[in-house]
């Protein structure tokens, strides 16, 4: 879970340094929050 996170945490960091601003940075702003929202859920549906 640990490592998914971090390498989500360094994906949002690559949109943010490359992408410029617009629709397309806020769609992937909402992917990868809705990937990190998931690998949090299926951690809690193991425990």
């Amino acid at each position: 879970m640990w490592i998914a996170l971090v390498v989500l945490g360094l994906l949002a960091v690559a949109v943010w340094q490359t992408m410029e601003s617009g629709k397309y940075q806020q769609l992937t702003w909402i992917l990868l929050g809705f990937f990190a929202f998931r690998v949090i859920l299926g951690r809690m549906r193991s425990r």
